[in-house]
């Protein structure tokens, strides 16, 4: 563009300098052959000497070797040329008498002026057209060559300075080519230009919602996968049951496989509704109770003691969802006994779960809070903990671990929910289906 735009700047003013130069130097060459006509008129009409001598060829008038630039001829009212200059013509420049301003033979620029006495002679001084048009093209090369040295130097300049304001967008690009949104160390920098500051932090801003989703993608894939495995389990132990059980006794188990599938559903539907919506949650709130929502829970060899029970308003899916994870760390970690406690107040809910497993050392307990404060999948936090993490900031809670004790037995966890219920949650009472 800029360089464009310069060729555009050049073609006119090479235009206009022309015109202006050509015009402006035939008003100066006009002027000049009027001052000289009106010299030699002063002096023709104060020398009577240079008058008719009666000879019939003109006479040229004394004058040293010179290069004429305008040369001059008086004619008589007969039109004969009776006096010139060394370079005039020996024919009259004007056929008729003719005053002021007028061209001759396309060679001459000529300016007339009467000589007034007894015989009315014509004064004629001209220049020849080569020699005007030689003084036209040195008045325009010199200032065309002026204008135009000026003019790409100014577009040098203007071309290094545009170059030097499109550079932080050229390293802006760079930046964007190599950025991972999901390796925050590649992001692009903000840089000094309020401009590109604006479009890094736009980028920045981008990047950060594309890894969020990207993140929530990779958690819902690895939740669903640990999620579904209990269930699924189940279902195949039911089935195998079934095949070696009496006739009588399949009717039972298809029950408990169907029981076993719709719980299945209610899962897969809390998980793509908890991941699709990403911060936006959709809960389906009802009124649930801790010990209804653990008799849902089927855990093979762990004993489940609610000892304090409590009503809350929460997505019953997803609550039985972090909890069946938990129950199923507490399998994991040699927990045989886990016992539960519900609180409530004006602003949470707290459902507190303490197992007889092997816990976790200090050490440990130090890598899982850094992980906590962490977003991504697998950055040191199991997939129970990081899914019963999910399920409370969806119900605008946390998952809280607190220190271990020295003399403490087992693991000890905390699934805070808050009691005020986002705007756009739907509100149903009744025992979760």
């Amino acid at each position: 563009m800029t360089t464009a735009v310069a060729i555009g700047w050049l073609i006119v003013l090479g235009f206009t300098v022309t015109w202006a130069a050509r015009h402006e130097v035939d008003e100066l060459l006009d002027e000049a052959l009027r001052e000289a006509a009106e010299v030699m008129y002063g002096v023709l009409t104060t020398a009577p000497q240079l008058a008719d001598s009666g000879s019939s060829l003109p006479q040229v008038l004394p004058a040293p070797p010179h290069d004429e630039k305008f040369v001059w001829q008086l004619v008589d009212a007969r039109g004969r040329v009776i006096r010139r200059s060394h370079k005039a013509p020996v024919t009259p420049l004007s056929d008729v008498t003719r005053t002021g301003w007028f061209d001759h033979a396309g060679q001459w620029r000529v300016y007339g002026v009467s000589v007034g006495g007894e015989a009315p002679q014509m004064l004629y001084v001209a220049q020849v057209g080569a020699e005007r048009n030689k003084d036209r093209l040195e008045a325009i090369s010199t200032v065309l060559l002026a204008a135009l040295t000026v003019s790409l130097l100014w577009a040098a300049l203007l071309r290094q300075r545009v170059d030097r304001a499109l550079r932080p967008l050229v390293q802006l690009t760079r930046q964007i080519e190599t950025y991972d949104p999901l390796r925050p160390a590649t992001e692009p920098a903000a840089g000094h230009r309020e401009e590109t500051a604006a479009i890094s932090e736009a980028v920045r801003s981008l990047g950060r919602r594309l890894a969020h989703k990207v993140r929530l993608e990779q958690a819902f894939a690895a939740c669903a996968a640990h999620s579904l495995r209990t269930p699924l389990a189940g279902m195949d132990a039911q089935l195998a049951l079934a095949q070696r059980e009496p006739a009588d006794a399949v009717p039972q188990r298809l029950e408990r496989t169907r029981a076993a599938l719709t719980r299945l559903t209610r899962v897969v539907q809390s998980l793509l509704a908890l991941f699709r919506a990403g911060e936006d949650w959709g809960l389906e709130l009802r009124l649930c109770r801790l010990s209804e929502l653990v008799a849902e829970i089927p855990v093979e060899g762990l004993a489940v003691t609610v000892e304090a029970d409590v009503d809350f308003m929460a997505d019953p899916n997803l609550v039985t969802i972090a909890l069946v994870n938990l129950l199923d760390n507490a399998v994991r970690f040699n927990a045989r006994h886990v016992r539960l406690y519900g609180s409530i107040d004006l602003h949470n809910v707290c459902l507190r779960m303490q197992d007889d497993g092997t816990g976790m050392t200090e050490a440990r307990w130090q890598e899982v809070q850094k992980a906590l404060k962490a977003e991504e999948v697998g950055s040191g936090l199991g997939l129970g903990l990081r899914l019963a993490t999910l399920v409370a900031e969806a119900h605008g809670g946390q998952l809280r671990l607190p220190r271990p004790l020295p003399d403490q037995l087992g693991f000890l966890v905390e699934l805070w929910l808050s009691t005020h219920l986002p705007a756009n949650a739907g509100t149903e009472r009744g025992q979760p289906g």
